[in-house]
């Protein structure tokens, strides 16, 4: 196969600029001469607007494949590339075949966020198919995840090739507006759907922005989280960019402290006060909700003409763990045994009132008491031999 060396860069069908390849396998990029006169700044550390050539530094080949963090945002992740890879195979290509350029070509116009790439290898995502059964495509999921042959790849691959994150998930249209739906990973229980729904609803009474969250329900599980996209508004593509694609970080392991996202936040929105309490808010339920898993693709900027940069809704809070037992985004340089006065520390340093830091704490403290079966792990739990039955009254086979 004839891999790519060059592709396009569109937002909105404008040109925003050109992705070359490198001899040494790094991803250089120069804006086009429209954007740099009518365009804003994709990436504001790593390509402000002008003429220059950027290429990427050494790290990027290990974190990012050799692109900027803000092109590899438009790429899958695990999920994603898995489903990539077993379609390439089923249609004759090896994955060693294809370069970094040819996977932005297949994700095409369907990555997250509002990039497109050109020349598309049409991939023909769909994301309207009627009537799906989610406890099918879990089913499906779960074979692909297990190495087994699923005969719904082709469909998968269609609705699930550009997601990004590690659990399965699809991407869908319903009634005018884009959705996500996700399904339980190998080692998750059966509780997760709604654990997540219910860490949201908690969220949200904590006063904490997110889109709309649904608990689809289910035969095979307590019911699927399914929630409604911020990067898609009326059939328009929103211009977002993850924390780690913004500060070029690795966001597999710690690299960040809350303090960080904190002065990103008034440098990038300048100095938005309600974005700082977003901020303030999250880290304060993740601290006491045991979402250990906040590294920096967990969080993301949005960018529209109108209100220019702003932090994103929340997504992603949910139960989770990490293989050291400690937070991947510190608070105040600490990941574990982390009190009060550590989040009111960067509360105040980032210049909010300090009577607002401990009225905040105390009223998030209140609004988690629902999710304390979660944290003390006391949920009811679906027995084997019920959840193979169930799976065969999905399959007809009962």
């Amino acid at each position: 196969m004839k891999t790519n060396k060059a592709i396009e860069v569109f937002y909105h069908d404008k040109h925003v600029g050109t992705l070359a390849e490198t001899r040494d396998k790094k991803v250089a990029f120069q804006y086009s001469d429209s954007w740099q006169k009518n365009g804003f700044s994709i990436s504001p550390f790593s390509l402000p607007l002008g003429n220059d050539v950027y290429i990427p530094n050494d790290y990027s080949r290990e974190r990012f494949d050799g692109l900027f963090g803000v092109f590899a945002d438009s790429l899958p992740d695990s999920w994603g590339n898995l489903l990539l890879d077993r379609y390439l195979s089923s249609v004759g290509v090896k994955r060693e075949d294809i370069s970094v350029l040819d996977r932005l070509a297949y994700i095409g116009s369907a990555g997250m966020g509002a990039l497109e790439y050109r020349p598309a290898i049409e991939a023909d995502y769909h994301l309207d198919i009627p009537n799906l059964d989610y406890d099918v495509i879990s089913n499906e999921c779960s074979k692909l995840l297990s190495s087994q042959v699923s005969d719904k790849l082709d469909m998968l691959y269609k609705i699930a090739g550009s997601s990004g994150g590690t659990r399965p998930k699809i991407l869908i249209s319903e009634d005018g507006k884009e959705w996500i739906v996700k399904f339980p990973a190998g080692n998750d229980p059966a509780i997760s759907g709604k654990r997540e729904y219910d860490y949201s609803v908690a969220a949200v009474n904590c006063g904490i922005k997110m889109t709309k969250t649904i608990l689809a329900p289910s035969k095979l599980c307590e019911g699927y989280f399914k929630t409604e996209r911020f990067d898609r508004n009326g059939g328009e593509k929103i211009f977002s960019i993850t924390f780690a694609g913004l500060l070029e970080a690795d966001f597999r392991a710690p690299s960040c402290d809350y303090s960080t996202y904190m002065k990103l936040i008034k440098r990038l929105t300048k100095d938005n006060i309600e974005d700082k309490k977003q901020m303030f808010l999250l880290m304060a339920f993740n601290t006491y909700t045991h979402n250990l898993d906040d590294h920096t693709k967990n969080f993301s900027f949005l960018y529209t003409e109108d209100a220019g940069w702003r932090l994103a809704p929340a997504y992603d809070i949910t139960y989770s763990d990490t293989y050291w037992g400690e937070h991947t985004t510190s608070v105040n340089g600490k990941g574990k045994d982390i009190t009060d006065e550590d989040l009111i520390m960067v509360g105040t340093d980032a210049g909010l009132a300090e009577k607002y830091c401990r009225q905040s704490l105390e009223s998030v403290k209140e609004k988690i008491e629902s999710l304390k079966p979660y944290l003390n792990k006391k949920y009811p739990k679906t027995k084997k031999a019920t959840l193979d039955k169930r799976i065969k009254e999905v399959k007809g086979e009962a």
